[in-house]
């Protein structure tokens, strides 16, 4: 599938966000449309071809600004943007208190006194809010309000009447109350400007843990060429190079060790603490750091080709995801700002027609103050804020949240289901026992067993290939099959071996008194087409934090079962050490699938865990897929959340971090609603009757840029989950 990324300007809030989105779903050939209001970014997939200058216009109709490009956007300049307005604003308001600068429209000195503050005000207010007033002005063109639509409208309409004022009673000789808003708007801009800028700050917090991710890649690299050493720039590394690799040194690239060894640290990939002792033959990945030892490896995967390449990709998507909670955030983002004008109309005329005394004056200071206290940024940032700053952390931590839809059903979790093997097990099985029949010798059981299990990928599979590997394989298969839950078969030397399950044995009509027994190991049977020949007896060991990992999610009132394809007496032996009652065993993958459905139907909310490929079906199944770290590609990427590292507190970690997120997320939502409302209200003066309270639009603009602030600092506290 094809795809771009775009970058974004004068995009303030989730209105702007919801408008863009919705009006390029309407293009034909755009499969889905993403933006990011933190980062100012577009991810856009497409059906077929790619319609990058398409989407550029449709951006542009809609009155924003797209590139392919990194676009920058001109920062906030505090001594121009902020304290000018502000010094300049309360200078005007200082001196108009002095009564040789009051303003007296009546006579010639106060009328020019007047224009020369309206004019004074509008050169300021044109200066340092010129990148608000267009962004207003093109969101009144195009019908696409945005924040700063309102802001424009609030100082815009409080300019107006104050000239309006001053001209009308002088050339009007009207006596009216000479209220005057020049001072005002410059302190509202300025105020608003130190908002944004704090905003700012705060936002470039937020993305840290991406950066951090990738600022473990180094600037140069040590190659090998002919046999001598260059320090070359890592962005020019290529497939194939050769790396030295020195105590100390961070890795750039995947690849694999072909001379030395090291200790690897991989923490800042799996969350794990300890070193990984790495020699020839094993694979290494960028951003780990080798502790001690010296290695060279080739390259075999480079930039965003490589594992942290992947995560970080992973991570971006992720914020891209919406949870439910988003959902009603968009829809309530779409119709703030007309919402807000209308109440800001309505109050107005509401003072204008029922004030005892200032009626127009006390109207027009409503009216500006509802227009700038409201912050469609809060309701906006609500969401895209949290999953940044949580799902961030948990990369660090070796927590991928892959689908932030998931998050939605955390807190309504029922049961886990774990699978067994490479889950609850350490994955390493070891071959216990050999039995055969007297027929055949050891050596020739294990040459049928080892060609037989030579394509399988099961972790079974490899515990067979890796026993008595001193054996040398003198056959050759043909017409190799894998049978899904059951085991494999091919033709060895014209016959047809089977080695799999004793419930495919069944299946088959074999059996065998000696050999056919049950115990707590996992068995694979030897068989032709008319007899067993042998059994192997497979032992995996729990892993050393999977009781207390079960313990845990148990205390927290979840229901925690296993299901696996072992034989019943091998999943009770696991299932007991583990602390677990309820067993599912002998199931294939849509035996899995089907229990998963069945509490479904039930209406439980199901996590299900795994490893591996038979697991992928069920990972997807569940409400909430979780894949191990050490599992098969397609479990973590079937999987809503990915752990990097194979602990089983992994699991615990995961489901409180995503508890946290989606507590984060309901806070900053209702939070933000709920401050809005309340500020809106008291704006418009609904508590004016009961307790006399009418705010100041100056105030209003500080109460606003508050809103916004108050969001990303609540979610900022994710960084400590």
């Amino acid at each position: 599938m094809k795809n771009s990324e775009f970058n974004l300007q004068n995009v303030k809030c989730a209105g702007c966000v919801g408008k863009i989105q919705s009006a390029l779903h309407k293009v034909s050939g755009v499969k889905n449309a993403q933006v990011n209001l933190l980062d100012k970014t577009l991810y856009v997939e497409y059906l077929d071809e790619k319609l990058d200058t398409q989407v550029i216009a449709e951006i542009e109709k809609l009155g924003f600004g797209a590139s392919l490009d990194k676009l920058v956007e001109q920062k906030v300049n505090v001594w121009i943007n902020i304290v000018l307005p502000l010094i300049c604003g309360v200078f005007l308001m200082s001196i108009g208190m002095l009564p040789q600068f009051m303003i007296n429209p009546l006579t010639t000195i106060g009328f020019y006194t007047g224009l020369a503050y309206s004019l004074v005000s509008l050169i300021i207010t044109l200066g340092v809010g010129k990148k608000i007033i267009l962004s207003g002005y093109l969101g009144f063109k195009t019908l696409n309000f945005n924040m700063h639509s309102l802001i424009l409208l609030g100082i815009g309409s409080a300019w107006l009447y104050s000239v309006g004022v001053i001209i009308i009673v002088h050339y009007c000789k009207i006596s009216l109350a000479p209220h005057l808003y020049f001072d005002s708007a410059l302190m509202i801009l300025g105020l608003i400007n130190l908002g944004a800028y704090f905003e700012e700050r705060a936002k470039t917090t937020t993305s840290n843990a991406i950066k951090s991710l990738t600022n473990l890649i180094p600037p140069s690299t040590t190659i090998i060429i002919d046999g001598i050493e260059q320090q070359i720039a890592t962005n020019l590394l290529r497939t194939e190079n050769l790396i030295k690799i020195r105590p100390g040194e961070q890795l750039p690239a995947d690849g694999e060790i072909i001379n030395g060894e090291g200790y690897i640290n991989e923490a800042m990939l799996s969350g794990e603490p300890n070193t990984v002792h790495k020699v020839i033959g094993d694979k290494v990945n960028s951003g780990t750091i080798n502790t001690s030892g010296a290695f060279i490896y080739r390259v075999s995967a480079v930039g965003s080709n490589t594992l942290l390449g992947e995560i970080i990709k992973l991570v971006k998507s992720a914020q891209l995801s919406k949870p439910p909670l988003a959902k009603l955030a968009d829809k309530v983002a779409q119709i703030f700002v007309p919402s807000i004008i209308l109440i800001a109309l309505t109050s107005s005329l509401s003072w204008y027609f029922f004030a005892a005394s200032n009626n127009f004056a006390t109207a027009v200071a409503v009216f500006m103050t509802v227009l700038i206290i409201a912050c469609p940024c809060s309701v906006g940032l609500a969401i895209p804020v949290a999953l940044m700053v949580g799902i961030g952390r948990g990369a660090i931590k070796g927590i991928l949240i892959r689908d932030a839809s998931c998050l939605g059903q955390i807190d309504k979790l029922d049961i886990i289901l774990f699978d067994k093997t490479g889950t609850i097990t350490i994955g390493k099985p070891q071959v216990i026992n050999l039995e055969h029949i007297p027929q055949i010798t050891v050596n020739q059981t294990l040459q049928i067993f080892k060609t037989l299990e030579l394509n399988s990928e099961h972790p079974l599979a490899q515990a067979i290939l890796s026993y008595q590997s001193e054996i040398i394989l003198s056959n050759t298969s043909t017409q190799f099959k894998s049978v899904t839950g059951k085991g494999v078969s091919a033709v060895i030397d014209g016959i047809t071996y089977y080695a799999g399950s004793a419930a495919w044995m069944q299946e088959m009509g074999l059996s065998n008194e000696v050999l056919t027994i049950n115990n707590h190991y996992s068995q694979v049977y030897l068989a032709t087409q008319d007899k067993i020949l042998a059994r192997i007896d497979i032992s995996d060991a729990l892993k050393p934090d999977a009781a207390l990992t079960v313990a845990k999610l148990q205390a927290q009132g979840l229901t925690v079962a296993m299901v696996t394809g072992d034989n019943n007496s091998s999943a009770k032996y696991i299932a007991k050490q583990a602390g677990i009652e309820q067993i599912f065993a002998e199931c294939r993958p849509q035996d899995k699938v089907a229990i998963v459905k069945q509490y479904q139907a039930q209406g439980k909310i199901v996590a299900f865990v795994g490893d591996g490929i038979n697991d992928a079906p069920s990972l997807a199944q569940a409400e909430i897929g979780i894949a191990v770290g050490g599992g098969t590609d397609i479990a973590l990427q079937t999987a809503s959340i990915s752990l990097l590292r194979g602990s089983l507190t992994a699991v615990d970690d995961a489901l409180n971090l995503a508890r946290k997120i989606n507590l984060n997320m309901r806070q900053n939502l209702f939070g933000s609603f709920i401050y809005n409302s309340l500020a809106v209200a008291v704006a418009a003066g609904a508590f004016y009757p009961l307790w006399g309270i009418l705010l100041n639009p100056v105030i209003a603009s500080v109460v606003m840029s508050l809103s916004s602030i108050t969001v990303i600092g609540n979610a900022l506290r994710l960084r400590r989950a």
